[in-house]
């Protein structure tokens, strides 16, 4: 059994799991204690580069309390709990890796804070895993939930147990944070991230981490970037490599600082004398202003893809299903990332990509490997959300400003939302509901000077390209650039077009086609996927293909009856040609009916250019046909 297999048992039973090393070390740079999951996509992800990483199980999010007992150091904790006469229910076991020790798994209780304690009550080699503890799993798959007994009361150590001070709630400290609105609030934020590098690379004495930590959290009272501050420091204590008792040092050692510094503070503010409170100023929920136009900056225009996709704005990519619209935009990124795309970028650029409808292992990253995009680089980022530990879908309007915290802190010049319609809330066909999703995006875009680019997709039947957005057409209106991909059904080639271009007067058209790759994946199974091929300037357009579907739809009644009644009453093999010459009609147009009728059912097609009738071939007047040629 595989350690994914594994992994993947433990998400289904509603463990939060992570990857990590194959000596059982924490991955270097992976903060474990945000990022366990039981999502199967993210699983998958994690073991697909080395099915050969070990797992780790978060505690606390899996609900579970762990005494782990260890026969190592000259520690027996079989021996310690024995001559304590204190009681081990039966539960949930497995032995740990080395053979020398045992996990009993229990069920924490709900509502109570707990945390880890080393040799517990004095019991050396008797170590409780809970709340922010994790365990190195080493059990078998689980096909079901284990039935756990209630963790004895013994075995939890509550949040404060065994600390010499009242303890700030750190992760409540850390998430909460002033405004950053106010400049000098924004300076001292800033002025405590670069504080942060005064922690050694190398680790740092215990008796100095206070020290070093008080300044950290008193130039954070008032500002926001708090919990940036600290994981750059706890990064830096750690030298990356963390150990859990370090770890614990270093976040006891900051809770302390919290206190002091608030209760420092609280002291000081009881020396000064009272003001009564100012009356908030009523402010004006709408206001008329005017803005000089001489007062603004003049800027250029810049490019992703030159005249195709402008940076600062939204760019919408619409198309049928399965023309190919996700393989030609994994092309484009993968330019974009490895700094070869046509445009202003300078050099290679980090991607963060929302992806709504596409399974992350069977789609994205097959996707993306046949296109050339070099995934070890770290320069493209998937968007995931969760929901008090749940996974949920991203939406815009809530999510916007975790969505700007993410371009800032990755530096990612591009942002992709495939497709767009997953991420709005509202009716796509209100022109209200479309614009108040988009126009804070596209404001984003602006803002931070990065390309967001949209898949889209259209409706059926025929139209303009205007007419073949699905939806409101706000979903046109609020872009700056829209790429319309249309397939020619006759040839299989794909038509990417710049419909609409708001910056450029040039309207750029490629054309495309696309093949099949097939490669393994680390457990040498095959994995299949599509890539785009012979992409290049093309002077045939998107809207010529449109225009060509319509005029064909608008002659099919008649002229497909005559072309399928010619077919089934011949009885013979015919050529696209003889066919156009019997009905008296333009070869290219009987060809694209001619493939209609056989897609339907209602001829056959027999080879490239050659069809005939249900009914069969009538061997005798097919002989009859080759002799009079």
């Amino acid at each position: 059994m595989s350690n994914l297999d594994i992994a993947l048992s433990l998400g289904r039973v509603g463990w939060y799991v992570f990857p990590l090393t194959v000596s059982g070390t924490f991955l270097k740079g992976f903060g474990w204690d945000r990022g366990a999951s039981r999502s199967p996509k993210q699983i998958r992800a994690w073991w697909s580069d080395d099915p050969r990483q070990r797992i780790g199980v978060h505690c606390g999010r899996s609900g579970i309390v762990v005494v782990d007992l260890d026969r190592k150091h000259g520690k027996d904790g079989f021996a310690s709990l024995k001559a304590t006469g204190l009681g081990l229910p039966r539960t949930f076991s497995y032995t740990s890796r080395s053979g020398h020790g045992k996990h009993h798994v229990f069920r924490a209780p709900q509502g109570v804070q707990l945390t880890i304690d080393r040799d517990l009550k004095g019991m050396p080699g008797v170590d409780i895993r809970s709340g922010i503890g994790m365990v190195a799993y080493n059990g078998p798959e689980l096909a079901a939930r284990p039935k756990l007994a209630p963790a004895p009361e013994w075995a939890l150590v509550h949040k404060k147990d065994g600390w010499n001070y009242e303890a700030a709630d750190l992760e409540a400290w850390l998430d909460g944070a002033g405004t950053a609105t106010d400049p000098k609030q924004k300076a001292r934020a800033d002025r405590a991230r670069r504080m942060a590098t005064v922690f050694p690379e190398d680790g740092i004495d215990n008796g100095d981490l206070l020290n070093r930590i008080t300044p950290l959290v008193s130039g954070l009272v008032w500002g926001d970037g708090r919990r940036e501050a600290y994981e750059a420091a706890r990064a830096r204590y750690t030298n990356d490599f963390p150990d859990p008792k370090f770890l614990i040092a270093f976040d006891r050692a900051w809770a302390k600082a919290i206190t002091r510094v608030e209760d420092d503070r609280r002291a000081k503010a009881s020396r000064l004398p009272e003001k009564p409170p100012k009356p908030a100023p009523r402010a004006k929920a709408r206001q008329l202003n005017l803005i000089d136009l001489n007062d603004v900056d003049e800027e250029p225009i810049y490019w992703v893809i030159q005249d195709v996709i402008p940076l600062g704005t939204l760019t919408i990519l619409s198309g049928a299903a399965d023309v190919g619209k996700s393989t030609l935009l994994a092309a484009w990124v993968t330019q974009i990332m490895n700094g070869t795309a046509e445009g202003d970028l300078k050099g290679p650029a980090t991607v963060l990509t929302a992806i709504g409808e596409d399974d992350l292992g069977r789609v994205l990253k097959p996707r993306m490997r046949a296109a050339g995009a070099d995934l070890s680089s770290g320069r493209l980022q998937v968007i995931s959300v969760t929901n008090e530990g749940r996974d949920t879908a991203l939406q815009i309007q809530e999510d916007l400003a975790d969505i700007r915290q993410a371009l800032i802190e990755t530096g990612a010049r591009v942002l992709v939302l495939d497709p767009i319609i997953s991420y709005v809330e509202g009716d796509p066909n209100s022109l209200k509901d479309v614009r108040t999703a988009l126009d804070p995006i596209r404001d984003l875009a602006t803002e931070l000077n990065v390309a967001v680019i949209a898949v889209h997709h259209h409706k059926k039947g025929v139209g303009n390209a205007a007419e073949k957005l699905s939806g409101s057409h706000a979903w046109r209106d609020a872009s700056r650039s829209h790429i319309l991909v249309v397939k020619d059904e006759d040839t299989d080639v794909r038509f990417a077009t710049v419909e609409k271009g708001n910056y450029t007067g040039a309207r750029l058209s490629f054309s495309f086609e696309t093949e099949t790759v097939v490669y393994q994946n680390a457990r040498g199974e095959d994995i299949k996927t599509g890539r785009v091929i012979n992409l290049r300037r093309s002077e045939t357009t998107a809207h010529d293909l449109l225009a060509k579907a319509a005029e064909l739809t608008g002659t099919r009644s008649g002229l497909m009856q005559d072309i399928v009644h010619y077919v089934n009453s011949s009885r013979v093999a015919l050529t696209t040609g003889e066919v156009a010459e019997a009905v008296g009609a333009a070869g290219s147009k009987v060809k694209v009916y001619l493939n209609r009728a056989a897609n339907a059912g209602q001829i056959v097609k027999e080879a490239r250019g050659t069809y005939h009738a249900l009914a069969g071939v009538d061997l005798r007047a097919e002989r009859a046909k080759r002799e009079g040629k």
